[in-house]
């Protein structure tokens, strides 16, 4: 009870310095040490007899991960602060030209799902396993084609920018559009029943409205937009794996509806997959929780895992792991560099694959991964922070956003170890170069 009081105080503490320390605004430091403090404190709680008690090669490497990435950032900060100059500038997106960008992707979307829904014959969604089905789209569907269906999630973010610097000149007929496209953008991600995809747009447009508002940013539109959002991550991060879950493995775990007694269970039948197979037993009122408490608590503990699995009953990897990221790009063409199959089962639990983002890191190079992942995310993000806070322009809005989202997925997923990180940051740069070029040379007529 102690850590988990002293853990819920410092991720407190450092949420308050998050949203109102003047001097340090919305940086990258205190949102991932909160989010982390507050992680750990729930996976105290240990309420599965899988989960074991934190060691001390966990504690370990968590301590040095956090103390070199707090120095490096905070380095990294103070140097960019006294060298990079303000930029006063605008984000200036021309209302015409845009509306062009957002119905190609739209149109670009649309042929993709009609592609992948004639392919297949239905979305996941509409499968009667739609957890077996997302696995098989990405699995036959080569990655582009993919990639183009989910396109929503980059110009959803970017519509919601748009209206937020443009909203109050632009015509209506124009607003209405824009707002239809997030409208209909949103419904082409549900098909896929995937929480991390239909929560990237949502988290992506919240840190892009506190990074464009955080001069005058007041309490008020802090909490209420925070609410919002907090709300709307934890409902989805419930209902859909829930949803997707029950689904698929109904007909073994029971219906929600009860002929007998004429009630709906909805206490229970849509979690008994996830109970089941978690060994939660904990009363029925909460396990509308439960979905919640796996996710930080069971990524933990694989990692607490992998620090006595690595270097201990096997050797590490020695760069070869994080290498392998590349076999998600060259596989397709029937090349793999560095072919790694993790025993998933050896480590922790076989249907349990990731361990937060500082797995692959641990995986090959132990305690100096803690302090290499200290250094490169230390550097990356405290660049990203300044360039975001002082140029004001749209590529750094998009990429302050896209590394907060990184840092509230960090405990769930290893997201350097998705393809779709690589080509979403390249989009993001191809936009930005887009509208500048086309704003210079409308400039020059």
């Amino acid at each position: 009870m102690f850590l988990i009081l002293l853990f819920l105080l410092c991720s407190g503490g450092f949420f308050w310095m998050y949203f109102f320390y003047k001097k340090n605004k919305f940086s990258f430091d205190n949102l991932f040490f909160g989010l982390w403090f507050l992680f750990v404190a729930v996976a105290q709680l240990r309420l599965s007899p899988l989960e074991s008690v934190f060691g001390p090669s966990f504690w370990i490497a968590i301590g040095i991960f956090s103390l070199f990435f707090y120095l490096v950032y905070n380095l990294v900060r103070i140097k960019l602060n006294k060298k990079i100059p303000e930029n006063e500038h605008k984000i200036d997106i021309d209302e015409n030209f845009f509306l062009i960008v957002l119905s190609i992707m739209f149109v670009v979307s649309i042929i993709a799902n009609l592609y992948i829904f004639f392919k297949f014959g239905t979305m996941p969604i509409f499968a009667t396993a739609p957890d077996r089905m997302r696995f098989v789209i990405n699995k036959e569907t080569f990655g582009l084609i993919q990639y183009a269906a989910f396109l929503p999630r980059i110009f959803i973010p970017f519509s919601f920018i748009f209206l937020f610097k443009k909203g109050e000149i632009i015509k209506l007929w124009k607003k209405i559009f824009v707002i239809l496209m997030i409208f209909f953008g949103f419904l082409i991600l549900l098909m896929y029943a995937s929480r991390v995809v239909i929560l990237f747009p949502i988290i992506i447009s919240f840190f892009s409205y506190l990074v464009l508002k955080i001069k005058d940013i007041k309490l008020k539109q802090i909490v209420i937009s925070s609410f919002i959002v907090v709300f709307s991550v934890l409902f989805l991060s419930v209902v859909i794996p829930v949803f997707r879950q029950y689904i698929t493995y109904k007909d073994y775990y029971g219906k929600v509806y009860n002929a007998k007694t004429g009630e709906f269970d909805l206490e229970s039948a849509p979690f008994n997959y996830i109970l089941d197979i978690s060994k939660i037993n904990i009363p029925k009122k909460f396990n509308l929780l439960v979905p919640l408490y796996i996710v930080p608590s069971f990524n933990l503990q694989t990692f607490y895992h992998a620090t006595n699995y690595f270097g201990g009953s096997h050797d590490f990897y020695y760069g070869k792991y994080l290498a392998s990221i590349s076999d998600s790009f060259v596989k397709r063409f029937g090349v793999k560099f560095f072919d790694i199959n993790i025993k998933w089962g050896d480590i922790f639990l076989p249907w349990w694959n990731t361990g937060t983002f500082l797995f692959d890191f641990w995986a090959d190079f132990g305690y100096f991964g803690m302090i290499f992942a200290a250094i490169i995310f230390g550097s990356i993000f405290a660049s990203i922070y300044v360039f975001a806070t002082k140029k004001n322009n749209l590529i750094f809005t998009l990429l302050f956003a896209y590394f907060n989202f990184f840092i509230v997925m960090s405990i769930y997923t290893n997201y350097i170890r998705r393809e779709e990180l690589y080509v979403d940051i390249a989009l993001m740069f191809a936009l930005h170069f887009t509208f500048y070029f086309y704003g210079k040379k409308k400039t020059k007529k």
